[in-house]
């Protein structure tokens, strides 16, 4: 795992799952993300010793294990208070809830209890809001950027913007072809307020920082409506269940399914799609013979 200096004060250590770094008075440092786990904690602690910082704070973008895994032992290591969106902290203190959730309400399988969806337990010291919030000396501004998840939150600092997992990389664009999405509806409104949302800097927490990401947010924007679109034409030629759909958008998109955590991503990631698109007016549903049809 690399360090990166971004400008001024600002670094994010490259991995799996970025994590920013804002240096801080006196040896500080205020994290945005923890990463996936003990291990990603323990290499960020060994990346920031030669820098003389300590973490004293922890901005959790959203609940899901890959950015807030690292939390329980920094806390343990550093006693670094933790800042999370009110509506994702239950996750951290309760993580069965994501795997109940991605499960559909029952207890899930043992499959799905990995450490990107079933962290280990941490507690909120405070519950962001949308506003600033001054630690060591850096002053963090929360912005509310929910789709990903209902609370999901960038955070900007010193010019650079930190937008988690609002906008997919190249490579997940083309990979998973679906992005996970709580609310496209959600996901579409904090997209076109990234527009207007300036810095010099904007770090994703899948891929690199970026100076300009224009063609980066329309890709985003495209991909969606482009999803958008071919639901609206395959609910119009005829109704379909919705496991069948994710068979169907597979093979239509040349998605893999490799393990049953890929489907367990792309399963509520469509049923999002159809929320937006029920919620809209667009499609409907109807249940008949112990089936749940969607159509237009």
């Amino acid at each position: 795992m690399d360090l990166c200096h971004i400008q001024h004060h600002v670094y994010y250590l490259a991995g799996v799952v970025n994590i920013g770094v804002i240096a801080g008075q006196d040896g500080q440092a205020v994290l945005i993300d923890s990463g996936v786990g003990d291990r990603h904690a323990k290499q960020l602690l060994g990346a920031l010793e030669p820098l003389g910082l300590t973490p004293v704070a922890i901005f959790n973008t959203h609940g899901h294990g890959d950015h807030t895994g690292g939390n329980a032992y920094l806390v343990e290591q550093t006693g670094a208070r933790i800042y999370a969106p009110a509506l994702d902290s239950v996750l951290l203190e309760y993580p069965e809830w994501a795997t109940l959730c991605l499960f559909g309400g029952a207890e899930p399988i043992r499959e799905l209890a990995v450490p990107r969806f079933a962290p280990r337990r941490s507690q909120p010291d405070v519950l962001v809001a949308e506003g600033s919030y001054d630690v060591a000396g850096v002053t963090v501004e929360a912005l509310a950027l929910p789709g990903h998840t209902g609370a999901h939150t960038g955070y900007r600092v010193e010019g650079v913007l930190f937008t988690g997992d609002l906008l997919s990389s190249v490579h997940e664009l083309q990979d998973m072809r679906i992005g996970y999405s709580y609310s496209v509806t959600m996901r579409l409104a904090s997209l076109q307020r990234l527009r207007q949302l300036s810095a010099d800097y904007y770090v994703l927490s899948h891929d690199a920082a970026y100076a300009d990401i224009s063609d980066l947010l329309a890709a985003n924007l495209a991909q969606i409506e482009e999803t958008l679109a071919y639901l609206r034409t395959r609910l119009t030629a005829s109704p379909v269940e919705a496991h069948d759909l994710v068979s169907e958008f597979c093979a239509r998109f040349g998605v893999s399914l490799r393990h049953v955590r890929d489907y367990y991503m792309v399963s509520p990631a469509l049923h999002a799609y159809l929320s937006h698109l029920h919620n809209t007016g667009e499609i409907a549903f109807t249940v008949q013979d112990g089936r749940l049809y969607w159509h237009t």
